[in-house]
Formats: structure tokens, sequence, C-alpha cells
């Protein structure tokens, strides 16, 4: 067996264990300003979707019909009286269908760019007649004159331009006064309707333009609704309540259809108002095929990892070469491992990930191949400890890239790099290293 003296190399150990720890330090404040940055962006994104409402929520659209409701009281004196109060009962719609249209587009603010939308939506909405008689409502007290059409949104600044609504050939005219208190919806556009009777069939049709940031949600509420959205954008994401029935994702954009039954939404075909109904929704969010800063948070996870494969490398090294490398000599080699963060994080803002992390990883393998080959004095060492760093640049853009896989390739990874430790070292007697010369 190889005899190997190394003065004062237990000691040594310890001071890089230390060191290890210490550089939690500087790890901890980069994970701070990434959340900085982060927030940063987020703040960006939110005053560029505000002003044009937000993220759009289409929340449905409903019949109200008034009634009246009679009540009978005796004074002290014994006389009868007669009160009347009005109240509303609120019809789901039997059959809705909607043409969405969606054409996004970036806006930018600093150095974020923000996906934003113009849009529009082509609905056929019918009502199949307003029966109250299950509520015991006669149909002489149902004022079918004053019925209003209302069409909900998560807020107002969702319309880019006033709805346009005709029942059968007649265009509605928004009513002057506000439903709110009655209304199911966020915000609420009502429409005096034509007077109709109770066993009437109404068809509704028009168009809506809205506009908004980052996410559509539709709420269902009628008792079939047939959806169809088609856009240019190429990496949308589909989630909430429904997922499409049919979608087709390219190159020119998508297009994708939902058809959702009344029975598996929280819609009745009518209730009364003042009842408390939430309902659930499906989105489409247009999303950048790239979130930076979620990768760097996934990136920086593994920072510990990276600081002690080099650490062990050096101190490996140091064995086998009988170059003394002091600690300070280590600190430089780990601020090359923390620097390889901060650089990914600054140039991937200007560039795409990939490139950023590739042009990061070269630039410290290539500072640390240099380094080590200086200390040691001979280039093989310098082209070692490069090596290990890059394979493991190389491990974690992997890991990244797979993120349903994280964990087991992460797994794996450590297990091999334990492995390749053990036999390494396998002739090494530990008790001779930590023999003073």
């Amino acid at each position: 067996m190889k005899k190997i003296n190394f003065s004062k190399s237990g000691i040594k150990m310890i001071i890089i264990f230390v060191l290890i720890l210490l550089f939690l330090i500087p790890l901890a404040l980069i994970k701070d300003l990434i959340r900085d940055r982060r927030n940063y962006q987020q703040n960006a994104v939110s005053s560029i979707i505000s002003p044009l409402g937000g993220k759009t929520e289409i929340q449905g659209a409903v019949v109200s019909v008034p009634y009246k409701v009679r009540s009978e009281t005796i004074d002290s004196r014994g006389v009868k009286h007669v009160d009347t109060s009005i109240k509303y009962v609120l019809f789901a719609p039997d059959v809705c269908s909607l043409d969405i249209r969606v054409d996004p587009y970036y806006l930018s603010r600093g150095i974020f760019k923000v996906p934003v939308f113009q849009g529009e939506i082509s609905f056929d909405i019918s009502f199949n007649g307003f029966d109250c008689s299950h509520y015991k409502i006669s149909e002489e007290d149902m004022l079918l004159d004053e019925a209003v059409f209302m069409l909900g949104f998560a807020g107002p600044k969702s319309l880019s331009a006033q709805p346009v609504v005709k029942a059968g050939e007649t265009d509605l005219l928004i009513s002057p006064v506000k439903y709110d208190s009655i209304s199911p919806f966020a915000t609420t556009v009502c429409f005096n309707m034509p007077k109709i009777v109770a066993n009437e069939k109404v068809r509704f049709t028009g168009l809506l333009k809205f506009q908004g940031g980052e996410e559509i949600k539709i709420q269902p509420v009628a008792g079939d609704n047939d959806i169809k959205m088609t856009s240019s954008w190429t990496s949308p994401s589909f989630s909430g309540g429904w997922l499409p029935s049919s979608r087709n994702v390219g190159e020119d954009g998508f297009q994708a259809v939902w058809n959702i039954a009344g029975l598996s939404t929280a819609f009745p075909k009518s209730w009364k108002s003042g009842s408390e109904i939430k309902g659930e929704s499906f989105q489409v969010s247009f999303i950048t095929p790239v979130d930076t800063y979620k990768k760097m948070m996934r990136s920086i996870k593994y920072a510990l990892l990276f600081l002690l494969v080099p650490f062990v490398s050096i101190f490996i090294c140091e064995l086998f070469s009988n170059v003394r490398v002091h600690p300070v000599q280590y600190c430089l080699v780990g601020l090359a491992d923390v620097m390889f963060y901060l650089l990914l994080l600054s140039i991937s803002e200007h560039l795409t990930f990939n490139v950023s992390y590739f042009v990061s990883a070269v630039s410290v393998c290539a500072a640390t191949l240099l380094y080590s080959a200086c200390i040691f004095g001979r280039i093989k060492w310098g082209l070692l400890l490069s090596g290990i760093q890059m394979i493991s640049y190389v491990f974690l853009y992997g890991t990244l890239q797979a993120e349903d896989y994280a964990l087991l390739i992460g797994s794996i990874g450590l297990f091999m790099v334990i492995i390749l430790l053990m036999f390494i070292t396998r002739k090494i007697d530990w008790y001779e290293i930590n023999q003073t010369a």
C-alpha cells in the first residue's frame, strides 16, 4: 500500500468542513437575491397587466326575472296591511356556445417582457323558458317585461369595447340600473330585455371584446357548455376544473375545445337571488417557455453539493500530489463556484437560460482549470479538477431539464459521486495521513 505523508491533514479536513458551512452564507444571500429579482419581475408584470384588467375572467351569463312577494300584517287595531316587495329568480342558460379568439403579444417594462392579449368572444346563448312554478310563484306575479340579461366578468377593465348583444333580431341596450346586489358575478353588465312570456325560448347572440394578460379564466354556467378557443400562442397551459375535450398545439398556435355538462358545475337551472353559489373555472395560461427564476431556485438547491465536490477533489489531489493547498486557495475555488449562480442569474435576465448556463459553467471551469494548474504546478491536475466540475454542471443541467425526474437523477448522481470517492481513496491509509510528517 502506498504510504502518504501529509502534515495536519485532520485539521485540514475540519477547516474544509468549516469553509463549506461558511459558504452557505453567500449562497443564502444569492437565494434572497433571486427572490428579490422574481418579486421585481412580478411587480413589473403587475404594472403592465393591471391597466389591461389583469387576468381575464369570464364568469358567465344569466337572466334575472323579478317577481312580486306579498306579505300580510295586522296592526294593533286589527287592520290588515298587504306589503309588496320585489325579489328575483336567476336562470342559467340551457345552452352556451362560445367561440373565443385570442391574439397575444408582448409588452416590456425594463428588461422584463410580459405576454398580454386582445381577444373577442362570439357567443350564442339560449334559454328554454323561465318557469318559476316550482318556487310556487304564479305567472301573474312574475314581472317578465322587466327581466334583465346579465354578463359577468371579474373586473370592468377586462372589456375593451361595449358588448354587442341581440335577443333574436333585437339589439339590446345596456340597463341604466345596476343590479350588483342580486348578481352572482363580481362585475356585471346588464341589458334590458324585450317583453317575454314564461315559456318562451329566448336566444342571445353577440360579440365581446376583451383584454388582459397572462391568463384567461372561463366559468361554465349553462346546462350544456360548448367552448372553443383559438390563438397564435404556441405554449399554452391548460388547468382548472376542466381540461379540454380536444386540443391541437403546433407552431402556428393552438386550438382547444371544452364540452362541459351543467351537472358537473355548481350552478342549478335556476335559483333565488341571495343564494351564494361558488362556481368553478377552467383556465388557459399564456406562459413563457422558460421560467428563469424557477430554474434558478431549483439549481441553487444543489449548491452545497457543488461546494463539497470541488473541495473534496482538491483535498484528494493534495494527497496524491504532495502539494499543500492553503485554506485561502480553497476559498477562492469556492467563491468561483458561488459566482456561477450569480453569473447565471444576471446573464439569464438578458439571454436564454440555456445560453446563460453554458457561458457561466464554461467561465467557472476555465477559471478553475487555470488556477488549479498554477496551484499544483502541473496542467493535469487543473484538467482533472475542471473536468470534475464540468461533469457536475452537466449533471445539474440534466436535472433542471428533467423536472419530473429531478429527485431520481439527483439521488443516482449523488450515489455515483460517493462510489467514485470510495474507489479513488480505497488505498489511502487515513491513519497515516493524520500523522505529522
